[in-house]
């Protein structure tokens, strides 16, 4: 079989759908496309395409570009459109998934946090008698306020009142609060966008972001915001990408470190959690957290809508 041929097939087989569409006619649709939408390919071959997808937003976005999770005739479509192909990817079930598992999540962390918040006066009305004491009891201070810790973090996320912050006026906070990390560290910083968005959570963000650098990365790290117009039709018009860079080592993987519990590690002080907020306070402020290899070093930022 020619490799024209294999191609062709694949797609006839493939679990995503595709569109291909000139001068908004169809010219080609699989059939796992032909499924998503809920049409009959022969029916649409050569039609408009707004036939085909029975969806303006589908459309907008197959004509402008950009990529959105869209729901679909009770389907939860993430679409990707680059000039002439529409891509088309059922995440029905993994969304019912991570909401179950959001609700699941949000239900234990209401659980645990009222017995914890007893847990902590009661351990400090403690008076201990004797050095082993001290250190055991000093130990159990430590779980209590390392579980309260994960408590937090599990909890939902409420971002704040919205207000102008230019970004540049964060690093003090950030300087003091990093103080000692930073001794000896090579770090540069270009924050010279402003956004209306919550401060304290953009502070915590860019808080997380440096200390998975400091942790992991290698100098020099930079700490550097760029805006740029959106890609999304549908979407806010700019958006300000705010990242932090080190010179590390490729590492094997990027996406699965915003897993809760994937980059922590106890020699180093960590609960793996730094990334996964950054991700959850990004998304509740509008925006996503990102991560990736960028010639000589390792990106990880959020982008933020500019209004």
């Amino acid at each position: 079989m020619r490799d024209e041929e294999a191609r062709a097939q694949a797609w006839e087989e493939a679990l995503e759908g595709l569109v291909l569409h000139e001068n908004r006619q169809v010219v080609y649709l699989n059939p796992k496309a032909a499924e998503l939408l809920g049409v009959n390919r022969e029916k649409v071959m050569g039609r408009p395409l707004l036939l085909a997808l029975r969806d303006h937003r589908l459309e907008a976005l197959a004509l402008h570009g950009g990529e959105r999770l869209l729901e679909v005739r009770d389907r939860l479509l993430w679409a990707r459109a680059l000039p002439g192909r529409l891509y088309l990817l059922d995440e029905t079930e993994g969304q019912r998934r991570l909401q179950a598992l959001e609700e699941a999540t949000q239900t234990l962390a209401h659980e645990l946090r009222t017995p914890l918040s007893g847990m902590g006066p009661l351990l400090e009305a403690l008076t201990p008698k004797t050095p082993q004491e001290r250190e055991v009891l000093a130990l159990l201070k430590a779980e209590v306020a390392r579980l309260a810790r994960l408590v937090e973090a599990l909890s939902p996320i409420r971002p704040g009142p919205k207000r102008p912050v230019a970004l540049a006026e964060l690093w003090p906070r950030l300087e003091g609060l990093l103080q000692e990390r930073l001794k000896g560290r090579v770090v540069e910083v270009s924050l010279p966008h402003a956004l209306t968005t919550d401060p304290e959570s953009l502070l915590q963000i860019l808080l997380n972001l440096l200390d998975n650098a400091l942790k992991y990365g290698q100098d020099p790290i930079r700490l550097l915001s760029r805006e740029e117009a959106g890609g999304d039709p549908l979407g806010p018009f700019r958006w300000v990408y705010v990242e932090v860079r080190d010179a590390g080592p490729t590492l094997s993987e990027y996406e699965a470190l915003f897993l809760p519990g994937r980059r922590g590690k106890v020699e180093v002080g960590g609960q793996g959690l730094g990334l996964y907020l950054v991700r959850r306070l990004a998304r509740a402020l509008g925006g996503e957290a990102y991560a990736g290899r960028e010639g000589e070093a390792n990106v990880f930022g959020v982008r933020l809508p500019l209004d």
